[in-house]
Parts: C-alpha cells; sequence; structure tokens
C-alpha cells in the first residue's frame, strides 16, 4: 500500500472519530465507530478475518442494549 492510500485512510478514520482526548484510540474503538456508521458495510469488510470477532460481539452487545430498553432478556 503506498503511503497516500493510507493518508486517504486515516484522515477518512479521522472524520469517523471526532478527536475527543489524546489522539490515541483501540482497534475496537475504531471498529465500533465504523459499526455505528455503517452495520452491513463493517460486516462485509470483516467477511473472513479477525474483525468478525468484533462483529459477533457488536451484534451481542446491540441485542442486549435493546432487550434492556424493551424490558426482558436477551435471547
Amino acid at each position: 500500500m503506498i503511503i497516500q492510500q493510507l493518508s486517504n485512510r486515516v484522515l477518512k478514520l479521522e472524520r469517523l472519530i471526532p478527536p475527543e482526548r489524546d489522539q490515541s484510540y483501540t482497534l475496537e474503538e475504531i471498529c465500533r465507530s465504523m459499526w455505528r456508521q455503517n452495520k452491513k458495510r463493517f460486516i462485509e469488510t470483516a467477511k473472513n478475518n479477525s474483525y468478525q470477532l468484533f462483529v459477533y460481539q457488536f451484534e451481542r452487545e446491540d441485542a442486549e442494549a435493546a432487550a434492556s430498553r424493551n424490558g426482558g432478556p436477551c435471547r
């Protein structure tokens, strides 16, 4: 990957995640931001790589949050 491509990707990430602290983020935070922006696209991106673990985690957390909003247990 050339430097220009990397630079463009970093700029995209900076737009997704507003700077709220010292400009350092975990991989989970970046993935979660991408998940919130476009779940379908993140799922597609995560196919056949280790990011699939985040998909499982985020889906579970979303289901738990929905269940708590609805007043029932998650199934």
